[in-house]
Order: C-alpha cells, then structure tokens, then sequence
C-alpha cells in the first residue's frame, strides 16, 4: 500500500480566486447584450460553476486542514 502524499500548497493565496471572476462575468454581460455569440453565455456559465467549486473546495481542505491541526 502506497504513503499518503504530502499537501505540496501549505497556505491558499485567496487574492488568486478574484482574477477569474472579472473576465468571467466580463463574457457572461458581452453575451447578454449580443456583444459576443450566445455560446460565449454557456462558456460563462460553466466557467463561473467550475470557480465556484474550486472555491468552495478549497474553502472546504482548508477549514478541515484547520480543524485536524493541533492547537498550540
């Protein structure tokens, strides 16, 4: 049975999670007034759902990381 791996990232940079959502909200109001194709909304769309989730993933490894660690 193989070793569990080491967390290669010991502290989330949160500053790097607001640098995606302008240009993602930036295509999503392009395609809302036909600035940009009507895909470009589904792109948008789906671009915002996987920020999300990486931010609540990390938000989440982060406070059970935070809660397995020992208080000093």
């Amino acid at each position: 049975m193989a070793t569990p791996r080491h967390i290669m990232i010991r502290k989330v940079n949160w500053w790097w999670y607001l640098a995606p959502i302008l240009p993602i909200l930036l295509v999503g109001y392009g395609a809302l007034v036909n600035a940009l194709p009507s895909w470009a909304l589904l792109v948008a769309v789906f671009a915002f759902f996987m920020w999300l989730f990486s931010l609540l993933f990390t938000a989440f490894a982060v406070l059970t990381r935070k809660a397995k660690e020992p208080r000093q």
